[in-house]
């Protein structure tokens, strides 16, 4: 059983590398290609700091370089409803021309940055060792 979060707001963040996160104010309850529009409430800066520092702990749990984060607010606290999104919907027809730029260039940096590095080496799991790899 899930418990049902009756939120204030909601809120959607983009990730991309773990840390780079904008936070957004999405509507889940709108048609899939208006979630991101008229949906401008501010976010307190206190609170935006919470949720950005708690996705950055959901996406260096599962290990994901990009992801989508949703947290509902209720009473000034947020619950992540949705936190393992690990292909998300980038297509700019979804973000808006408001985020889609950003997703591309910290897409593309994450990507430059990642290319540059001196050591190319495969991240160890731990199912290698199970698997003699």
């Amino acid at each position: 059983m899930q418990h049902f979060v009756s939120w204030e707001q909601y809120v959607r963040c983009i990730c991309i590398g773990k840390t780079n996160i904008v936070i957004t104010n999405w509507d889940p309850c709108k048609p899939h290609f208006e979630r991101y529009r008229d949906v401008n409430p501010a976010i307190d800066p206190e609170l935006s700091e919470r949720i950005k520092n708690d996705a950055i702990k959901i996406n260096v749990a599962l290990g994901y370089d990009m992801n989508t984060v949703e947290f509902g607010i209720r009473d000034g606290v947020p619950y992540a409803i949705d936190f393992m999104n690990s292909a998300p919907d980038f297509d700019i027809s979804s973000l808006t021309e408001t985020y889609f730029p950003w997703v591309v260039n910290a897409m593309a940096e994450l990507a430059i940055s990642r290319a540059k590095q001196a050591e190319h080496q495969r991240p160890q799991y731990r199912w290698d060792a199970l698997l003699g790899i």
